[in-house]
């Protein structure tokens, strides 16, 4: 205990130098924490789907390609199928605004047990199927828009050229890591919105009509155990491998691995920026621990006159360093943590983060960063300093 004092003694003998060698170490490792989490929230996010037993089947033609409406109930009809539900994207605007916040058609009959771990009160749900225009809606949008069950939610068409009146019937609530800001309501709402405009419209045809009626987008599949998966995605893709719309199935996880592959080299680019702001961190930490040597040589020596050996030296040195990098990477790994456990970034991502927090794992790992930063940057002062001959460092004037 000793010891531990004087190594906190020696860390705020110089509080400018030592505040400005945390805050450094901190803001670095707060930005780190930052670019590292959005890629393991993502692959959490992604790695916790397997539980579900999910599997998407799109087009093979990615999703540009249409995909039948009546495909979803003939999938619902195969073995190891629970629950099926198209999920076709409408892309409105809200306010006369554009708002990237998901939107998607859905059966409502199914939508439910196919994402099982989305839960609407009873209630609500059955509010939700009665009403044809009606919407559920997740409760970051809620206290976004200050929306509350039974406002209205009219939204611009602008993929599709129809606009919807929606009536919020529910508001669901999910796992942290899925998207609470999503608009879902009834499929068959928005496409006999279409097959109107499209009977009013010259050029197109009953079974295809222009305006986009009829397309499912992607269907969710709810299988009944995870060992049928594998077998389901064969058999649907052989299924339809020779009609006019041929199938890519895959399982949740693969589809969510799929948008983040369509990142290219950003991993890389962040994990090269990552090597480098620790590079930094090393100079910046041994600088001000080398400072910090050079002003205390007489007492080094003193310590070592009156009994100190080298191996303690060189402890209490180290001590120190890792003392101070380890409060600077505390402050920017843990607060980092804290902060966006707290604080909700999606609304201000524009759509493109629909949930945002570091994992455990990130943060723990910054930690140890941090604290590697800390011992690497002061093994060479600390072993000058217990080299350092005694007779030299009581003559030497700082």
């Amino acid at each position: 205990m000793k010891y531990l004092t004087y190594v906190f003694r020696n860390a705020r003998r110089n509080p400018v130098r030592t505040g400005l060698t945390v805050a450094s170490i901190a803001i670095s490792m707060f930005l780190m924490m930052i670019l590292t989490s959005f890629f393991a929230a993502m692959q959490e996010a992604n790695s916790a789907t397997k539980q579900y037993n999910r599997i998407i089947v799109m087009n093979a033609n990615g999703f540009a390609g249409q995909m039948p409406i009546a495909r979803v109930r003939q999938v619902a009809a195969m073995d190891g199928v629970r629950a099926a539900t198209p999920f076709s994207w409408y892309g409105g605007k809200y306010q006369n605004k554009r708002v990237l916040f998901a939107q998607f058609a859905v059966d409502a009959d199914t939508v439910f047990d196919t994402l099982d771990e989305y839960k609407v009160p009873d209630d609500q749900l059955a509010a939700f199927k009665a009403d044809k225009a009606g919407a559920v809606i997740g409760p970051k949008l809620a206290r976004e828009y200050d929306l509350k069950i039974g406002d209205e939610m009219p939204l611009q068409g602008d993929i599709y050229p129809v606009d919807l009146k929606l009536n919020i019937r529910g508001i669901y609530e999910s796992p942290r890591n899925t998207d609470q800001r999503m608009v879902l309501f009834h499929h068959s709402y928005l496409d006999d919105q279409l097959r109107q405009l499209g009977s009013a419209s010259s050029g197109s045809s009953p079974t295809r009509p222009a305006t986009g009626a009829g397309n499912a987008g992607i269907i969710f599949v709810k299988c009944d155990d995870a060992t049928s998966t594998a077998a389901l995605c064969k058999a649907i893709d052989d299924e339809y491998r020779s009609t006019d719309f041929p199938t890519r199935t895959q399982t949740e996880e693969a589809f969510g691995q799929m948008f983040s592959e369509m990142m290219g080299g950003l991993k890389d680019t962040v994990f090269w920026i990552g090597c480098a702001v620790v590079v930094s961190l090393l100079f910046v930490a041994g600088n001000a621990m080398a400072m910090a040597m050079r002003e205390r040589t007489t007492e080094v020596a003193v310590l070592k006159a009156i009994g100190f050996n080298k191996g303690l030296v060189l402890t209490l040195v180290l001590a120190e360093a890792v003392l101070v990098a380890g409060l600077g990477g505390a402050l920017g790994t843990l607060g980092s943590k804290a902060l966006f456990d707290v604080v909700d970034i999606s609304p201000f991502t524009g759509g493109f983060l629909p949930f945002f927090y570091v994992p455990w794992s990130v943060a723990l790992i910054g930690l140890g960063v941090s604290l590697f930063v800390g011992f690497a940057s002061g093994v060479v002062p600390a072993a000058l300093a217990a080299n350092s001959s005694v007779i030299n460092g009581l003559r030497k004037v700082v």
